[in-house]
């Protein structure tokens, strides 16, 4: 089997985009997170951020120039200091 084929296992096309999003979840009070947004995807998106309280598993909502909607931190990554994390988006 051809390695790269092999690496990439994601089942949906990601675009690059660019803009900034702000993530908001209750934690047990409300916050806000201003993010930048990296790529999109027909189900999710990735973002850049400075809040290691978005952990997998947390709801949040979202809100961007394209709208916005429901979405759950799937995975948080740690980078040269700022974090990255992968968002599944919700239905309503």
């Amino acid at each position: 089997m051809d390695p790269k084929r092999e690496a990439e296992r994601r089942k949906e096309e990601r675009s690059p985009q660019t803009g900034a999003i702000e993530i908001s979840f209750a934690d047990p009070a409300q916050v806000t997170v201003r993010a930048e947004l990296i790529e999109v995807s027909g189900r999710g998106f990735r973002a850049a951020h400075d809040n290691k309280a978005l952990a997998p598993g947390l709801e949040v909502e979202y809100r961007g120039s394209e709208g916005g909607g429901r979405a759950r931190v799937i995975w948080t990554h740690v980078l040269d200091g700022r974090c990255i994390s992968g968002f599944l988006v919700l239905p309503f």
